[in-house]
């Protein structure tokens, strides 16, 4: 009996101590398993790798989106919070080989696409005075617009052209003003929210006069115009009901022929006078569209010119005389909806009052200008960085150019600032 109940026991004993070498020895080659598991992973199927690829990049693109998430809160709160960091978390393994497998996925398409989606409306912004260039990017604008006008003052971007003709008597006459203005412009995205840009305009201008006696008169000129050279500055982002505020000021010189240092065949292309002007700009959106207005001030600054003395007895007569020009004020009105990514346009209204102009402390008659013009426009982005910009307007004032016309072409450079971001997917 006792045999019959010890040996089931011994055997079951020496059973168990046999398979103990038998789950050791495993335990010691389990490297080797790993190692060839990780082989065979590397040379798995091909559409198993593109699929962990896929989910990698699924997980790095709901990382950029919270981060985005965070960003856009911050901004309704008009940056008076830090924002959020986004808890970095290792994505979860579709399988094993997974884990062997650490690749960076490039977020650049992405953050292309959103810019890419407000583009139009931005550019449209940024040349209206509405929206300043990113840190680091230059922006080269070549803009050549025509005028025609058919009165005795035209006023181009803001400063009057004032003919020395105000001087004399011009009841009596009718003047035709054709002028083909290029406009090379540079603007740069500074960092702390500020921008510099300065003009060159140049271009060809044709005046011609018919007197009293039906008696046609033309005079032409080709060169340089002012040069002008300004600084923005955007004080506040949009968020709830405060709109983006924007302020700017620029300065105008007198590089261009003016109308007091010329021979009789020609024809004036600068003012004569030194100009400062200061803009503030207001936009809010209410998607699809963008609402700005703009208030100015524009101070021209006096000078002595030689000009005829208007002597009947002696015509050839002249004296120097101080010019004190009238100071100006304008607004703009306009929106500017966007059609889609690509295409926005925009509808707007200019009005400016400039006071009389002085000569020696007299005004002159015929020199307080009410100038209004309806503006029309549309921006098109045809490539990334690359625009067209068309404008269309027509003067409701004797003082404004009876038409307007220009097409810009901008082209957009990043000079430096941050890359696009890349996040790490485990």
């Amino acid at each position: 009996m006792l045999r019959r109940r010890v040996l089931p026991g011994l055997v079951v004993l020496l059973a168990a101590a046999g398979s103990l070498p038998a789950q050791t020895t495993p335990a010691k080659v389990a490297p080797q398993t790993q190692e060839v598991a990780k082989a065979a992973t590397l040379t798995k199927d091909p559409v198993d790798l593109k699929l962990q690829d896929a989910l990698r990049e699924r997980d790095a693109i709901i990382r950029n989106l919270l981060e985005r998430v965070n960003e856009l809160e911050w901004r309704i709160n008009g940056g008076f919070t830090t924002p959020a960091k986004v808890e970095e978390r290792p994505a979860l393994p579709a399988s094993s080989t997974s884990r062997v497998i650490n690749s960076v996925v490039s977020t650049s398409t992405y953050d292309s696409t959103e810019r890419q989606a407000t583009e139009a409306l931005d550019q449209a912004l940024i040349l209206r005075g509405g929206l300043l260039l990113p840190s680091g990017t230059l922006e080269v604008d070549h803009t050549t617009s025509y005028f025609s006008a058919s009165s005795d003052h035209v006023t181009v971007n803001g400063f009057a052209l004032l003919p020395v003709l105000v001087v004399g008597d011009i009841a009596s006459e009718r003047i035709r003003e054709d002028y083909l203005l290029p406009n090379f412009t540079a603007r740069l995205g500074l960092p702390h929210k500020f921008q510099g840009d300065f003009t060159i305009p140049y271009g060809y201008e044709l005046i011609r006069t018919v007197d009293a006696n039906n008696v046609q008169t033309s005079s032409s000129s080709f060169g340089l115009g002012d040069i002008s050279a300004g600084v923005s500055r955007q004080f506040t982002v949009e968020h709830g009901k405060v709109p983006d505020i924007l302020a700017s000021v620029r300065f105008k010189s007198t590089t261009g022929k003016d109308a007091f240092n010329l021979q009789s065949n020609l024809t004036a292309l600068g003012t004569g006078f030194n100009a400062l002007q200061g803009n503030l700009t207001l936009s809010k959106s209410s998607d699809p569209v963008v609402f700005f207005g703009n208030l100015s001030y524009t101070a021209n600054l006096p000078g002595n010119h030689t000009v005829s003395a208007n002597d009947p007895t002696n015509p050839s007569a002249t004296m120097v005389g101080h010019f004190k020009p009238g100071d100006a004020v304008g607004f703009q009105l306009g929106s500017i909806l966007a059609l889609n990514p690509e295409v926005s346009m925009t509808l707007g209204w200019d009005q400016r009052f400039t006071r009389s102009t002085t000569l020696n402390g007299v005004d002159i008659p015929a020199s307080y200008l009410v100038e209004g013009a309806l503006r029309f426009g549309t921006t098109y982005v045809y490539a990334p960085g690359k625009t067209i910009d068309l404008s269309f307007g027509v003067g409701l004032t004797p003082d404004t150019p009876n038409l307007q016309f220009s097409v810009g072409v901008p082209f957009r450079f990043g000079l430096w600032g941050a890359k696009p971001k890349k996040l790490d997917v485990h």
